[in-house]
């Protein structure tokens, strides 16, 4: 049986909206916002990837690295907050090809491996 004990409220909901005004005031330099980009582009044009992330990847892709900045206690996005949210915001809006699914490789895999090739900025 499953234990299911009841819930704590931690933060009220009005706590909650003032983190995410706070995240998406975060500041993010130009060259971590083009680092963005390049990651969710690269997925369309890589290898054994059989569809790429959309447009609207690259703004999850921002939206996660704010959240991530502001959960270490950052004042600013990192092009590690971007690689820190990667897979979570990516790995639903790509698909493997099927040479690749056949061989076994995940798309945890594939997306490490493009996060390995696409250069990111030094700050």
């Amino acid at each position: 049986m499953l234990d299911v004990r009841p819930l704590r409220v931690i933060m009220q909901a009005r706590e909650v909206q003032a983190l995410q005004r706070i995240a998406s005031e975060l500041p993010i330099d130009e060259q971590v916002l083009d680092y963005a980009v390049r990651v969710a582009r690269s997925t369309r044009t890589w290898p054994g990837l059989s569809q790429g992330a959309g447009p609207r990847a690259s703004i999850a892709l921002v939206r996660g690295g704010r959240a991530r900045a502001l959960l270490r206690g950052g004042e600013f996005v990192t092009p590690d907050d971007i690689k820190g949210c990667a897979l979570a915001v990516l790995r639903h809006r790509v698909r493997l090809s099927p040479e690749l699914d056949i061989e076994g490789l995940s798309v945890d895999q594939v997306l490490r491996q493009i996060l390995d090739q696409v250069s990111a900025p030094r700050l």
